[in-house]
């Protein structure tokens, strides 16, 4: 219970111990005195005077229980507009770093691990990677990943339009994926021995021309889902990715 709430019931039985005893007090003096008019006239204006008091004590209460919830208001929204900084600075010191890997690593292995790593920090995700295509025999291949096991790394190498991977590099469409995917939408599409929570894909595009696809999947089930705006940050590191790999040549990465 609020001070507030707390307070209105005080004020509400002192009120009404008080209007008892006040009215047993004018009867038994009215019985004494033998003037009942007079008592009940008295009786009744003090009843007035003190229903009065009451609602004016109760307006005052809730103008401050107004003023308060305006004040808790205020601190929330201030809260809120501090976490959603505190996420700006650390997207803008994530991108930092992917920029800084662009220019300053010479090896363009790592630097497209630099940024599959800061974006996945970013995105609390569980793995990711960064697939190229294999135009000759139109497949994707792994170039960098983080979280995804050796042996799924060796065999993984879905074909253009096939899987979720194969999907985004033919169509160019980025997709946020629900819990349950409709596997129908797929051609040949793989399920995977752990269940995926959340996921998102986007194409790295080169000139108009998808040269790859960037992809992160959350599977820990305590974990928050992607959103849109998860999405959107996703093409932004898509195009750093697609940077390193026009300067070092796709043929070298695959």
């Amino acid at each position: 219970m609020s001070p507030v709430e707390k307070k209105r019931w005080e004020l509400w039985a002192i009120s009404f111990l008080l209007l008892l005893s006040s009215a047993g007090t004018v009867i038994v003096f009215s019985l004494l005195t033998e003037q009942p008019l007079v008592i009940i006239i008295f009786l009744g204006i003090f009843f007035l005077l003190f229903c009065a008091y009451i609602i004016d004590n109760e307006f005052k209460l809730q103008k401050i229980q107004k003023q308060l919830r305006e004040e808790q208001f205020k601190v929330l929204e201030e809260e809120v507009k501090i976490s959603a900084l505190q996420i700006r600075l650390k997207e803008l010191a994530v991108l930092q770093k992917a920029m800084t890997a662009i220019g300053m690593e010479t090896q363009p292995e790592k630097a497209l691990d630099t940024i599959l790593k800061a974006a996945l920090e970013l995105f609390t995700a569980d793995r990711g990677s960064i697939m190229l295509v294999n135009e000759a025999r139109q497949t994707l291949v792994i170039a960098s990943s983080v979280g995804i096991r050796p042996e799924y790394l060796a065999q993984s190498r879905p074909k253009i339009g096939e899987g979720i991977a194969g999907y985004v590099a033919q169509t160019g469409e980025a997709l946020l994926l629900p819990q349950k995917i409709n596997t129908d939408q797929y051609k040949n599409f793989e399920i995977k021995a752990t269940e995926l929570r959340s996921g998102i894909c986007a194409p790295l595009r080169s000139r108009e021309k998808i040269i790859g696809v960037i992809n992160y999947s959350i599977t820990d089930p305590t974990k928050r889902l992607f959103t849109e705006y998860d999405l959107k940050l996703l093409s932004i590191f898509a195009q750093y990715a697609t940077l390193v790999i026009e300067a070092a040549g796709a043929a070298r990465l695959k």
